[in-house]
C-alpha cells in the first residue's frame, strides 16, 4: 500500500478558495468530514496515495501540489558510518535481496498493467445531460430546475454536478446527505448513476424585485471520475424569462389547466421523488382563476372558480 506525506494547510487553502465544504471533499474521496478536518489540521500527516490522489482531483489540482515540501537535508541519513566486514556483507546481502523483490513486482506490475489495457473498453463512456425548467417564473415564487444525466454504460458511476446561476435569484435543495441547503447561485450534488441514469432537482426563487422581462441565466457541466470523459456541459434551456404567472400556466391566461398541472406533475414528480412543494399549485388549479398582486409579490386566488380548460 502506497503511502504519501500531504501538506494539510494547503488543503485547507485550495478548499476554501474554492469555496468547498469539508462534507464536498469527504463524499468526492469517501471518507468522513472528520477525517478531512485532521488531514487539515496535519493530525494525520499521511495517507493512502488512492485516497491522495482522489483528494486532489476533487480540488483540480496535481497530486505533488498537495504533498509535504521535505528538506533534502533532513531526508538524508548519514551512512558513512564505520561497518564491520559481517556488518558489510549483511548489507551488501539485503540490497541483493530487495534488488530481486523489486524486479519480480516490477515484471508482475506490468503484465497486470497489459491484462488491463486489454479489458478497457475501447471507446469512452458517453454522459449526456440536459437542464429541465419552466419557461418564465414570476418575482419571489420558487420554480423547479431538474438535471437528468444519462450515460451508456450500466455501471454505478460517481457523478458531481456543478451549476451556476446568473441574475436575481437563489437556489435551494437537498445536499449530498438530503439535509435542506442553501445552495446561492451556485448548486452543487454528488451522487452516482444507477444503471447509467441519475437525477437532481433544485428550487431557484427570483428575487421579489425582479422586473418583468428580466432573466436569470445558468450554465453548468458534469464530471465523473470513471471513463476518460469529463467536464461534459449541461445541455437544454439556459434562461428563464421573469413574468406574472405561476410557472405551471403554460398559456399566461391566468388559469391552471388541467392538462398545465397533469404536465407539472408529469415532468417534475416522475421520479416519485419530488422536491416540489404542489400545494400553491393545486390551490390555484382548484381555484379556477389567479390573479397576481404585485405589491405583495405573490399569487390571489378569485372569489369565483371558473371551470378548467
Amino acid at each position: 500500500m502506497s503511502i504519501v506525506k500531504i501538506d494539510g494547510s494547503k488543503i485547507k487553502s485550495l478548499r476554501e478558495e474554492q469555496d468547498l465544504t469539508q462534507l464536498y471533499l469527504a463524499t468526492a474521496v469517501g471518507v468522513t468530514t472528520d477525517t478531512i478536518s485532521r488531514w487539515e489540521n496535519k493530525r494525520y500527516p499521511t495517507i493512502k496515495k488512492e485516497n491522495g490522489e482522489k483528494l486532489a482531483e476533487a480540488l483540480e489540482v496535481a497530486l505533488e501540489e498537495l504533498l509535504e515540501k521535505v528538506d533534502s537535508k533532513e531526508e538524508q541519513a548519514d551512512t558513512r558510518q564505520e561497518k564491520s566486514p559481517e556488518q558489510h556483507a549483511e548489507a551488501i546481502q539485503r540490497a541483493r535481496f530487495s534488488l530481486i523483490k523489486t524486479a519480480f513486482v516490477l515484471l508482475a506490475v506490468c503484465l497486470l498493467a497489459g491484462v488491463v489495457v486489454m479489458l478497457l473498453p475501447e471507446k469512452n463512456i458517453q454522459i449526456r445531460c440536459k437542464r429541465i425548467m419552466p419557461e418564465h417564473a414570476a418575482p419571489n415564487a420558487p420554480f423547479p430546475v431538474i438535471i437528468r444525466i444519462q450515460a451508456d454504460t450500466d455501471q454505478d458511476l460517481p457523478i458531481l454536478i456543478r451549476e451556476e446561476l446568473i441574475g436575481d435569484g437563489m437556489a435551494s435543495g437537498k445536499g449530498t446527505t438530503g439535509e435542506a441547503k442553501d445552495f446561492a447561485k451556485k448548486p452543487r450534488w454528488i451522487g452516482t448513476l444507477h444503471q447509467g441514469q441519475a437525477q437532481f432537482t433544485y428550487m431557484v426563487k427570483p428575487d421579489k424585485n425582479s422586473q418583468k422581462g428580466a432573466t436569470i441565466s445558468f450554465s453548468g457541466e458534469i464530471r465523473s471520475r470513471n471513463g476518460k470523459e469529463f467536464g461534459s456541459v449541461i445541455d437544454g434551456p439556459a434562461n428563464i424569462r421573469i413574468a406574472p404567472y405561476h410557472w405551471a400556466d403554460g398559456d399566461q391566461d391566468y388559469i391552471i389547466s388541467d392538462n398545465e398541472i397533469l404536465i407539472a406533475y408529469e415532468t417534475f414528480s416522475a421520479s416519485g421523488e419530488s422536491e416540489i412543494d404542489f400545494s400553491t399549485l393545486e390551490e390555484l388549479w382548484l381555484a379556477g382563476r389567479y390573479t397576481w398582486n404585485k405589491t405583495k409579490a405573490a399569487f390571489e386566488t378569485t372569489k369565483a372558480p371558473l371551470s378548467g380548460k
